[in-house]
């Protein structure tokens, strides 16, 4: 396992800018929440309730003070409010929709990460280099199956992300050297 903390400094450091570290979390455009945004509108001010799931997946970001994600549930929490997805409640979503889909192999932290926007990301790839000398080949399907399979656990508040690493689920390339 590994792990990396990508920090506001990192974000900086590629001439971006984020408002809400934790909210790049929520930048991106994965459908993982979309079943869930009536229940994280909750984490929503009040007077910003009850204007649609577009709105709320576009304005989360910006409302999310921190994340905790491992193999059985994601935890998102806003101004003393917490919301609560479990992997059972994705499983059956998906049991209704994809019925012989295999189920004991979704990741939720995985799933989690791939909803990040590409700033988060990209941090992320950097430090993955730099700290581990890990290298991850580009293009977007390549990208999508590390994070899916490798990401074991996301944590989120202010000024960091912890994101860790199960390296070992990745297939060994043969030599071929039999």
């Amino acid at each position: 396992m590994v792990y990396v903390e990508v920090t506001t400094q990192d974000v900086r450091d590629l001439s971006a800018e984020v408002k809400n570290l934790p909210g790049a979390i929520f930048g991106g455009s994965g459908p993982l929440l979309r079943p869930f945004l009536s229940k994280l509108e909750e984490l929503l001010p009040p007077e910003k309730r009850g204007r649609g799931d577009n709105y709320i997946s576009s304005t989360l970001k910006a409302h999310v003070d921190a994340v905790v994600a491992d193999e059985e549930h994601i935890r998102v929490e806003s101004e003393g409010r917490a919301v609560e997805i479990t992997r059972a409640e994705l499983e059956a979503i998906l049991e209704e929709k994809f019925p012989t889909f295999d189920h004991q192999n979704l990741n939720l932290p995985g799933l989690l990460f791939l909803q990040s926007g590409p700033i988060l990301q990209a941090c992320t790839l950097r430090r993955l280099a730099k700290d581990h000398g890990v290298r991850v080949p580009g293009g977007r399907r390549t990208l999508r199956y590390v994070f899916h399979t490798t990401v074991v656990s996301v944590g989120a508040e202010k000024d960091r992300v912890r994101i860790e690493f199960d390296l070992d689920r990745l297939p060994r390339l043969s030599c071929g050297c039999d």
